[in-house]
């Protein structure tokens, strides 16, 4: 049987990597003739996304079933019994609809596996996250029941990376778990220029990414002090919306190392290309990235990167061919990576063109489909 209605269930309708690396997959399943319709706990931006694909879309408010501890045994219990009875109203919503196949674009949901179940679907779970690693989440109903779920509730599972895969190849018995490199989209349309304080000669590091304790920013801030130290003014743009209790922190980091005139904020922007554009190397200090859409938009902008030695990083970065690994929270090793791109440009020049050939070898529209479209036929034939 060929899937031809599948219906995804997203985390969310914001614009995060999540909701756009689920619209290059609902891309690539348009490409392959499917008929498409998302299911999101709310409105948001993302919903505009949609309108321009043609691809409609339920609000049905399911909730997360993982989230940062502590998290009080009443609300698990609440937000339990909350998720079951959206499954009942989605299961009944999707019996009167054609449905040939459900995707769960997230671990962090489990709504769609509980509605797959009960119709007796296939169901592809695309694990974009670790979990604990990354973020710090623990589910709801504890970590043994709750993979125990995920085993059972997967017919196919999609990973975002080779570490990711490994992970949840040791949960999901039974089940093909396969990695699956996102194609990364990038917008080249221009943003606004930024000019450096002290003048465009300054070396400039970006770090793209939301404001939170497991994207450790502040190692970046920390390296920028060091080099400041060493006599390398850098300047540092920390792009992305934030969580307030970190942001303040960061911002406290930055007045308490004197770095008010090197450190700037950009906020929340929507497209970050054209900033990486202007910056001579991307950074990512994040404990354990699953991975990182930013790197790869980095390279197809022609810029070095220096990310953590963790994770899905190390797949990305290829030590002194497009750009540098150091180990987590190490922000003297990261500012010495950074002083030898500063130090020898050319050496960064090639870093970069190096990337973005690969990048943009690696990383395409086509090779996405066509993976995507050996798995589903696997699956539909099995």
């Amino acid at each position: 049987m060929k899937f031809r209605k599948v219906w995804v269930f997203l985390p969310s309708a914001n614009r995060d990597g999540a909701e756009l690396s689920a619209l290059e997959c609902l891309d690539a399943l348009q490409d392959l003739g499917m008929n498409c319709h998302a299911v999101l706990p709310r409105k948001g931006p993302l919903l505009a996304d949609l309108a321009a694909r043609h691809i409609g879309y339920q609000i049905l408010p399911y909730q997360v079933w993982i989230e940062p501890p502590p998290v009080p045994v009443a609300k698990r219990l609440l937000v339990t019994l909350w998720n079951l009875v959206i499954t009942s109203l989605a299961t009944v919503l999707i019996s009167r609809r054609k449905c040939d196949l459900i995707i769960t674009n997230t671990v962090n949901i489990c709504t769609g596996a509980l509605v797959a179940r009960l119709l007796g679907l296939p169901h592809v779970w695309y694990f974009r996250e670790f979990g604990s690693e990354d973020h710090g989440w623990r589910f709801h109903l504890g970590e043994s029941l709750s993979l125990g779920i995920i085993n059972r509730l997967t017919t196919q599972g999609l990973a975002v990376s080779k570490a990711v895969a490994e992970k949840y190849r040791a949960v999901v018995i039974g089940a093909k778990v396969q990695h699956v490199y996102q194609p990364v989209a990038v917008d080249q349309a221009p943003g606004p220029e930024i000019l450096p304080a002290g003048g465009k000669a300054r070396f400039t590091c970006i770090i793209v990414g939301r404001l939170q304790e497991g994207k450790r920013q502040e190692d970046a801030v920390r390296a920028v002090a060091e080099l400041r130290d060493q006599g390398i003014a850098a300047q540092l743009w920390v792009v992305g919306g934030r969580d307030q209790a970190y942001g303040d922190f960061l911002q406290n980091l930055v007045q308490e190392h004197n770095l008010t005139k090197q450190v700037m904020f950009l906020g929340q922007v929507n497209n970050a290309f054209p900033y990486m554009q202007q910056a001579d190397v991307l950074l990512l200090c994040s404990r354990c990235e699953a991975f990182a859409r930013v790197v790869v938009e980095a390279m197809k902008a022609g810029k070095p990167v220096v990310g953590t030695r963790s994770g899905g990083t190390v797949e990305q970065i290829q030590e002194g061919f497009n750009g540098f690994l150091y180990n987590p929270r190490d922000y003297k090793e990261l500012a010495a990576k950074i002083k030898y791109l500063h130090d020898h440009p050319e050496e960064a020049r090639k870093m970069g063109e190096n990337g973005r050939r690969w990048a943009m070898r690696t990383f395409t529209r086509e090779q996405y489909r066509e993976k995507l479209a050996e798995i589903l036929s696997s699956l539909s034939n099995g």
